[in-house]
């Protein structure tokens, strides 16, 4: 008879030990929403979030506790006793469910960047854990300053660029070629006065801010200058000359009553005039002026001599006929005089004088022939022709009009500078406008697109900051540039 087969105590044991396994319940995890929590601001501010718990099987008791949170790189560090936990123990009822609100101060966090730790829910046996991550960026403030910083930093260069550049090269130009004409002895007043006057066209063009002008004036008194060096011995030799001159015959060139003689200093005058403007390129031809102006003077005085020599011929007449040639002679002298120094009166004159001559070379040898004869016509003042026509009584001009102290044209003037005066400050109010709208809506935009996108702003803090200021700066400059090129392409674009 066999005998059962009857399990040991310890086998048997271990056979049901599954089975009391599969039976106990497992404690289940509580349900957390959210299931990873995230906290983000600048360090101006104090964040909190809410984490909310629940257990639909049983109520459970709950402790709380928070680790430390580290940043990736292990320099920045937000220690435990800064985040606050509310409460840091809480019964969950398996009805309702708890809330727990977490907060920190981002005033008190090392650095900025992105911190990560752990938030610990414990109970009876159990913990469950919940990742907490803390995104930190600087505050507004310094971003916004380096912003503002770098957008100002680009308009006062784009305002140097457009108005300060140009008006320091020409300055630098400008002191250049007075320093060298300092520096040389030799330059002429004249010649110095006709760079100068270039020069003081320039300073006006430079004042009204017309780049294009000033350039063009330094351009013109450099290439003065460049003609005094050049030609320096030649022109030294003519303005002396010319100087000599004036000397020489200035008792001439001051008789008022002779406007041959006006017209000769008028002349003389404008010479020199021309030489202030710098109309002459070379001192050959200053030296054709002075000739043409010597040339006048000597036609006036060898006129003179010729019409003095008449007035000793006529002498060989006798009685009326040389009185009557005294106011002929008279004539011719004064229409000299009333005559302007180009040739082409000159010519007419001498042809006059001619005529004259002969006339009177033929009453002499005809009262030579025939002494007795007294038949001849006394002579008419009517021989001089057409050539008296042309004449001008000065003192039948009509003289010119004295203006009151409150002319139309005097009001005008006081209408057109008041309006002036608006028109300025508007365009400075308008300018002022422009640029600190610029700089307000490009540094928002810079901070929308750098600071506000970037949660951890500031974890690299030389990348960061230094990103704003050149995003600025580049912003401004490149608004500028499209501005000049667009108004330099004739499109109307209000660029301050």
């Amino acid at each position: 008879m066999k005998r059962p087969i009857i399990p040991s105590i310890g086998g048997f044991a271990i056979a049901i030990a599954p089975l009391f396994t599969f039976i106990q319940p497992a404690q289940a995890e509580l349900i957390v929403s959210p299931e990873a929590i995230t906290i983000a601001g600048d360090r101006s501010r104090t964040v909190s979030t809410t984490l909310t718990l629940s257990d639909a099987q049983e109520a459970a008791n709950l402790k709380l506790a928070v680790s430390d949170l580290r940043r990736a790189d292990g320099i920045g560090l937000v220690p435990s006793d800064k985040i606050m936990l509310d409460p840091v123990e809480v019964n969950v009822p398996n009805d309702a469910p708890a809330q727990i609100r977490i907060t920190i101060n981002l005033a008190d966090v090392s650095a900025n960047g992105e911190f990560s730790g752990s938030l610990y829910l414990y109970r009876d046996n159990s913990r469950q854990i919940i990742p907490l991550t803390v995104r930190v960026k600087a505050a507004p403030w310094l971003p916004w300053l380096l912003m503002i910083g770098g957008v100002g930093l680009g308009i006062a260069l784009s305002i140097y660029q457009e108005e300060g550049q140009p008006r320091d090269e020409i300055i630098v130009q400008v002191s250049r070629l007075k320093a060298q004409m300092d520096n040389d002895a030799q330059l002429h007043k004249d010649f110095r006065a006709s760079i100068e006057a270039k020069l003081s066209r320039v300073a006006i063009a430079t004042d009204e801010k017309d780049w294009s002008r000033s350039k063009t004036e330094i351009a013109a008194a450099r290439n003065l200058w460049q003609r005094w060096q050049e030609y320096d011995d030649d022109w030294i030799a003519q303005l002396n000359y010319g100087e000599q001159f004036i000397q020489t015959n200035q008792t001439e060139l001051d008789n008022t009553d002779s406007m041959f003689l006006q017209g000769v200093k008028d002349n003389l005058d404008s010479v020199y005039r021309r030489l202030r403007a710098g109309q002459y390129d070379t001192p050959q031809l200053l030296s054709d002026e002075f000739s043409e102006i010597r040339t006048q003077l000597a036609f006036y005085r060898a006129s003179e001599a010729e019409v003095e020599q008449l007035r000793e011929r006529r002498n060989k007449l006798s009685g009326d006929r040389a009185d009557a040639w005294v106011q002929v002679l008279d004539s011719l002298e004064k229409k000299l005089d009333r005559s302007l120094p180009i040739k082409v009166e000159r010519d007419k004159w001498q042809e006059l004088l001619n005529t004259t001559q002969e006339k009177l070379e033929a009453e002499i040898a005809e009262l030579a022939s025939n002494e007795t004869d007294q038949t001849q016509e006394e002579p008419s003042l009517m021989i001089l022709g057409r050539s008296g026509a042309a004449m001008v009584d000065v003192d039948q001009l009509t003289p010119v009009p004295n203006p009151s102290l409150k002319s139309e044209s005097l009001l005008k003037a006081e209408a057109d500078k008041k309006q002036e005066s608006r028109a300025k400050i508007n365009l400075w109010w308008s300018n002022q406008t422009g640029r600190t709208v610029a700089i307000v809506f490009l540094a928002w935009l810079g901070m929308i697109e750098l600071y506000a996108g970037k949660p951890t702003f500031g974890g690299e803090p030389l990348r960061d900051y230094f990103t704003l200021l050149a995003w600025g700066f580049g912003a401004e400059m490149t608004r500028e540039s499209v501005a000049r090129v667009t108004k330099n392409l004739g499109v109307s674009l209000n660029n301050k």
